[in-house]
């Protein structure tokens, strides 16, 4: 596992970020359930395949590296992109079905959320041998920071649009 720490902490860190601006940026936004479902889904498993096929063709680029080196990386990332990914997706559609209205929903699918970054902050350190605080809090803030810009702009487009 640690020969794929790259491309697990890659793919994990991208399929959270993404899947989670994607749903940060359509509740901004106010959109409906069925569009947060249909993009968050769509953005799940087409941006994890790019991830994984992008993770392949970087690795087949490099002309000391194996296909078969190539095709683990591919495949490693495109699993941890979609594993970490639906966590964000997953969180928000189980508690908005429980409670039926985004303005709580969201907050606390913000908090699963976290709770991931800092596991895959966790797994980061302890796979590199990182410090595990300075990974956690790094994880978190991009994360964060993320998310906040896509709630922003679904909040500006819909006010403007």
């Amino acid at each position: 596992m640690k020969k794929h720490v790259s491309a697990i902490v890659y793919g994990g860190l991208d399929g959270i970020i993404t899947t989670f601006a994607v749903v940060a940026g359509s509740v901004g936004g106010n959109v409906s359930n069925i569009v947060i479902i249909i993009l968050g889904f769509s953005n799940l498993l087409a941006d994890g395949f790019s991830m994984g096929a992008g993770a392949y063709l970087s690795v087949t680029s490099d002309n000391n590296q194996s296909k078969s080196k190539a095709l683990a990386a591919g495949i490693a990332t495109f699993i941890s992109f979609n594993v970490f990914g639906l966590i964000p997706l997953g969180a928000y559609l189980i508690t908005n079905a429980f409670i039926h209205d985004k303005a709580i929903a969201f907050p606390i699918a913000f908090v699963i959320v976290g709770v991931a970054l800092a596991l895959l902050g966790w797994v980061k350190a302890n796979l590199s041998e990182q410090k595990v605080r300075t990974e956690i809090l790094r994880t978190l803030s991009v994360g964060y920071v993320a998310a906040i810009v896509a709630y922003g702009v679904g909040i500006l487009l819909n006010y403007y649009l």
